[in-house]
């Protein structure tokens, strides 16, 4: 497909921009909100499919109280709800939703709120070897649940 709106032969990505829905290569992609991304590629060992090698990047998670950060960083520069969406390029609703905390932001929108606020959104992922030390640091999800429901002996016997 070609991109939307400068002529490029691979158009991947689906953007919404001004409520028109358009198809455009990489280049282009950042001029609205993203919709989709290309298709993933088959994955070579060792390498991610952003291209970087497995080992050499890091994986990162949102910090606790991110809501709070980002709020009292943009009350403190002055800066109305509808202004930073502006900015940003960003639903002053959807950002609203990430303050209170509904909505977990993606790393692309905590680079351009860390960017814009000066503040850090993003910090190195823990992770911890084992199922075990998951559950005992309070990570218990339905999979831990399922595997201790599997471990009971049966009843009725």
């Amino acid at each position: 497909m070609e991109c939307e709106i400068c002529g490029s032969a691979e158009a991947e990505y689906l953007i919404q921009v001004e409520g028109a829905k358009l198809r455009v290569c990489r280049d282009c992609s950042d001029t609205g909100r993203l919709l989709a991304g290309p298709p993933p590629k088959p994955q070579k060992a060792g390498v991610k499919q952003d291209g970087s090698l497995a080992e050499g990047r890091q994986e990162l998670e949102v910090v606790e109280g991110y809501g709070s950060i980002i709020s009292s960083a943009r009350k403190k520069m002055g800066l109305p709800l509808e202004v930073l969406a502006e900015r940003i390029n960003e639903k002053a609703s959807f950002l609203e939703r990430v303050e209170h905390e509904k909505t977990l932001p993606d790393e692309k929108l905590c680079r351009k709120l860390e960017k814009e606020l000066h503040i850090r959104l993003l910090e190195p992922a823990v992770s911890s070897g084992t199922a075990e030390s998951k559950k005992s640091a309070g990570g218990v999800t339905l999979g831990d649940i399922i595997e201790i429901e599997k471990k009971k002996p049966a009843k009725g016997g």
